[in-house]
């Protein structure tokens, strides 16, 4: 990466692809910076790092100096600087007189934050990397890059541009976990506090897990969702005279890097993609839909040769019992793909009616199903025939033909009361299968699953599952596995 000899002054600015959409994530966003600087310090309590570093104002420093004190931790400022109106800098501020200014400190027990103090003073970026909790390789990734080949911005680099020369041009793909994409840091939002060395580091990954673990725990479990599926959409980093521009489905930012005479670009492809996202011609963007008729919960009236076993075959009396339960799992499906195309698979699929509706809303998803009664899976695939392949009579614990080694589903629909029907063994053999295979889990209940556990809430909360941001009451809800 060839640098030009000058570096633009701090900025940053985010340009919102919409208002309907910056009303929906900009208050999220400014939730997940209050968890983050909360787990900075509970990571610490916790264990999981020797030392964290905070930016604080006098005020913040008097207050949160006296919360942590409580928990036997102490803080120590380590330098000055003044005030950044940005969420991220490259550089500090340098103080000026008669500005207001913060604190960069450092907390940990007495002898860490000493230790560090030392560190800091020495300029031994080693030692400091060591105590805050960064792995290894990544300390002395930051080395090589800020202190060796002095550079501000370490995106290029950590896509591999360092060593490594781009197979189309100054295009690189970043393809890796989502705690080590730190492409969002500049709006705030990140799974690991470091630079990490690549997007493929496996010790950033276990580090941003046990962060994210830590959130949850902590209260923050609808946070840290929504941290995870910013991470898992489509951005573009691009570099060109000093100024990079980061594309992400919900905003533009424009912020400094290091000053190159060609354009560098570095693409994070993504698993997913928000429903309140812009459209657009190019990448990271999806691309405009076509016209097609308003969604619809229904299909055209069943056949007169389906009408005994059309909604019966699902536990339903009647077609519009059936149609008012399944309105809010085809809603909430419709929200969470937003047109994203994939396989959806429902482990207990009945006769597949659910999913034929899902598929009549959605024409890109690939329905897969699987139930143990015959009548069912025969009735099922006359109502998706596309598709019959795909629906399999068997055990939904024991159908090892709905999960190839390559296979990824886009969503999984699943009553969270058929854990509760088996012993651990096979349960816990398909929560596996689920957390390697599924990109997101759609539980619902009905009538006596509710009743006898409260709501669905307790009941996923029973059988081992996490609800994400949703009413307790409702009848179905995305969910998660926790971290053990």
């Amino acid at each position: 990466m060839e640098q030009l000899d000058f570096k633009l002054p701090d900025f940053t600015r985010i340009s919102w692809v919409g208002e309907t959409t910056r009303t929906v994530w900009q208050p999220r966003i400014e939730r997940v910076r209050v968890a983050w600087h909360a787990l900075e310090w509970l990571s610490v309590l916790a264990g999981i790092r020797t030392c964290a570093v905070s930016v604080l104002s006098p005020e913040q420093l008097m207050t949160e100096a006296g919360e942590w004190a409580k928990h036997g931790l102490s803080v120590l400022p380590v330098a000055m600087q003044g005030v950044s109106q940005y969420t991220y800098a490259n550089k500090p501020v340098q103080p000026e007189a008669g500005q207001p200014f913060s604190f960069r400190c450092v907390l940990g027990l007495p002898q860490d934050v000493s230790r560090f103090k030392e560190a800091w003073d020495a300029d031994d970026h080693r030692a400091i990397g060591k105590l805050l909790g960064y792995p290894e390789c990544c300390t002395e990734f930051f080395y090589e890059v800020w202190v060796t080949h002095r550079m501000m911005d370490t995106t290029w680099p950590m896509a591999g541009g360092l060593h490594t020369a781009a197979t189309n041009g100054h295009c690189l793909q970043a393809i890796g976990y989502v705690e080590a994409n730190i492409l969002w840091r500049w709006a705030g939002v990140r799974a690991a506090p470091h630079l990490p060395c690549s997007f493929q580091c496996e010790a950033t990954r276990s580090l941003g897990q046990q962060l994210i673990a830590l959130g949850r725990e902590a209260g923050y479990a609808a946070e840290m969702d929504w941290l995870l599926e910013a991470l898992s959409w489509p951005v573009e980093w691009s570099a060109l005279h000093g100024i990079a521009e980061i594309k992400t489905p919900l905003f533009k930012i424009s912020t400094n890097t290091d000053a190159t005479s060609e354009k560098y670009v570095v693409q994070w492809p993504g698993s997913a993609y928000p429903a309140e996202g812009a459209a657009g011609v190019c990448f990271p963007y999806r691309p405009y839909a076509h016209p097609r008729p308003p969604h619809t919960d229904t299909l055209r009236q069943e056949p007169a040769s389906m009408s005994t076993w059309y909604a019966q075959d699902n536990g339903f009396p009647s077609r519009a019992v059936m149609d008012e339960a399944h309105h809010p799992l085809v809603a909430l499906a419709r929200v969470t793909l937003a047109g994203q195309g994939g396989a959806v698979l429902d482990l207990g699929c009945g006769n597949a009616v659910l999913l034929s509706k899902l598929y009549a809303d959605n024409a890109a998803l690939i329905p897969f199903g699987v139930d143990n009664v015959a009548a069912h899976i025969a009735h099922a695939r006359e109502v998706l025939p596309d598709f019959a392949a795909n629906l399999v009579e068997d055990d939904l614990f024991a159908a090892d033909m709905l999960w190839p080694p390559d296979r990824r589903y886009a969503l999984v629909i699943l009553m969270p009361g058929r854990f509760l029907e088996v012993d651990a063994a096979r349960a816990a053999s398909l929560k596996a299968r689920l957390q390697q295979h599924v990109e997101r889990i759609l539980v619902y209940a009905y009538g006596d699953w509710l009743t006898r556990y409260g709501n669905l809430q307790g009941l996923a909360q029973a059988a081992g599952l996490t609800l994400g941001d949703s009413d307790a009451a409702a009848p179905a809800a995305l969910a998660y596995f926790p971290s053990p």
